[in-house]
This record gives C-alpha cells, structure tokens and sequence, in this order.
C-alpha cells in the first residue's frame, strides 16, 4: 500500500518515490535525491542548500529533454541534508502530461 502525504496546504497528493535527479540554479548543475512528487510539485533532498523562493529547473531522469521550471517554496535542514519542497511554475500542457505519467508511472512500478 502506497502511503500518500497531505497537508491542508498542498492541493495535490503527493507519492513518495526514491530517484536522482538534476536540477540547475542557472549557474551549476547538482544531482540530488527526489522523495517526492505530485502533480503541482516535487520533494528534494540535497546536499546543496537552495534559500525559499530559489528558482530552479529540474532535469527528469525518464528523458533530459523532460524540464520543468520551479520555485523552493520551504526548506529544512536535516543534518548535513537540506529537505525542500519545490514548486512547479508556468507548466505547458504537455509538461502536465509527462507529470501525468511520471506519477503514474511510478505508481505502478513493481518495488525491488
């Protein structure tokens, strides 16, 4: 059984996922641990500390063609680990899509 997160903030369920991902400030690259997804945002765990209200773009794994744009709506630091929660901005209809089966994907993927 899936164990899905809420709070009365979040308008979308997120599912709880372990994958690498690449996100850019714009400046660098860093490959850092998505915990979460939803269809309105994602879930990181970083070494790489990124304040509130950073914009950044997430590479997905499933394809580096597969962007999407983004604001770190919260921060927590958790040791050496900074948890965040990032926001997905100016989505196109097809970028929605690929959330779309993102999710539903990793719904439906076997467990190791």
């Amino acid at each position: 059984m899936k164990e899905m997160f809420s709070s009365e903030r979040r308008q979308d369920e997120r599912l709880p996922i372990e994958s690498l991902v690449t996100i850019s400030d714009g400046r660098r690259f860093y490959v850092e641990s998505l915990t979460d997804i939803s269809k309105s945002g994602v879930g990181l765990e970083a070494l790489q500390e990124f304040p509130a209200d950073s914009r950044l773009t997430i590479f997905f794994p499933s394809n580096s063609r597969f962007k999407i744009e983004g604001i770190v709506r919260w921060v927590w630091k958790k040791g050496h680990m900074h948890r965040m929660g990032l926001q997905f901005m100016n989505m196109t209809p097809k970028q929605k899509n690929r959330i779309n089966e993102l999710i539903h994907g990793f719904n439906i993927a076997p467990a190791i």
